[in-house]
């Protein structure tokens, strides 16, 4: 009695499975144009647990009937996602006029757990192909040529590109042409100013000026900047090691040159004895001679350069 009962109720869940599944084939439209294209509609509704085999449609279809798209099939589930509904859209195209029945599309699916194949075919579809109706008591009129459309901004632009683009290749041949004719330089870079050794040497006093060192406690690191720049004028002006030597061996190297007056000479010898007291034995300089170090230095610059004090000396008259 248990096993009739349990083979009934499987049969029932077969039956019930069974009669779940759905399936249809809908056209866009039974008539048609010749050439014109029409839609197919495929959907499947069935349980989400069944294996559906969706069905191929041959590219052509009864000899004339040819398959010109496929979309993807498409799935949507019911509210209580128990069941689903598969969709696709196809398109078709008929060159011969006629009445077709387009045979019943099959479906085949399995009711899982259940792997028996089991088969659900859609309605026989009707399709009527229609020609172009002709009225024959009109005259016959001659094939319009090719209309002439102008051609938009739009559609000029690359061409005007291309041509800007043209002209500027040709413009720089031509021109690299004259230059290496001429023997000139393609690239010429703009020389660099180079600033006599006073010139450096009296920008780099004034921008220590500015720096107020002296002014901010930094007395030492003023004198060390200052006697700085005063041994690399003397390096590049008069051609000694300055750079190298003690402040002794400075003077002894510009105590006969022909460009160093005496007067000049003294005021380096002031300004180097002083910047050594506050270098090497921590003197204190009073803010008048932090400022006459410094005007000294500056002196000495434009008295050993006759070109320099000859201008100044000009401009003052």
């Amino acid at each position: 009695m248990k096993k009739i009962v349990s083979v009934l109720i499987a049969c029932f869940v077969s039956v019930a499975g069974y009669t779940q599944v759905s399936v249809s084939a809908k056209l866009d439209t039974n008539a048609m144009l010749i050439g014109d294209h029409v839609g197919i509609t495929l959907k499947y509704t069935g349980p989400v647990k069944t294996q559906v085999m969706w069905p191929f449609l041959p590219d052509t279809i009864l000899g004339s009937i040819t398959v010109i798209g496929r979309g993807k099939v498409d799935t949507a589930f019911s509210a209580d996602k128990k069941s689903m509904t598969l969709t696709q859209q196809l398109n078709f195209t008929c060159y011969d006029s006629g009445f077709y029945n387009i045979p019943p599309i099959t479906f085949s699916y399995r009711n899982l757990p259940d792997t028996s194949l089991k088969t659900a075919d859609g309605p026989v579809l009707l399709l009527a192909v229609h020609t172009m109706k002709v009225d024959t008591t009109q005259a016959i009129k001659g094939i319009k040529g090719p209309l002439s459309i102008p051609i938009s901004f739009r559609e000029m632009v690359p061409w005007i590109l291309t041509g800007l683009a043209l002209a500027a290749v040709i413009a720089i041949i031509i021109w690299y042409i004259r230059k290496r004719k001429k023997r000139e330089p393609v690239f010429q870079l703009k020389p660099k100013v180079q600033l006599l050794p006073h010139e450096i040497a009296l920008q780099e006093m004034e921008k220590l000026r500015v720096k107020k060192l002296w002014q901010q406690g930094k007395v030492k690191e003023f004198h060390s900047d200052l006697t700085e720049i005063i041994r690399v004028y003397i390096e590049n002006y008069f051609q000694v090691p300055a750079l190298e030597q003690t402040s002794a061996e400075i003077e002894e190297s510009l105590i006969n040159h022909i460009k160093c007056p005496k007067e000049a000479l003294n005021k380096l010898d002031a300004l180097l004895i002083r910047a050594d007291m506050v270098k090497f034995a921590k003197g204190s300089p009073l803010p008048a001679e932090n400022e006459k170090s410094l005007t000294e230095a500056i002196d000495f610059v434009y008295e050993t350069t006759n070109s320099v004090r000859n201008e100044d000396l000009g401009m003052k008259n």
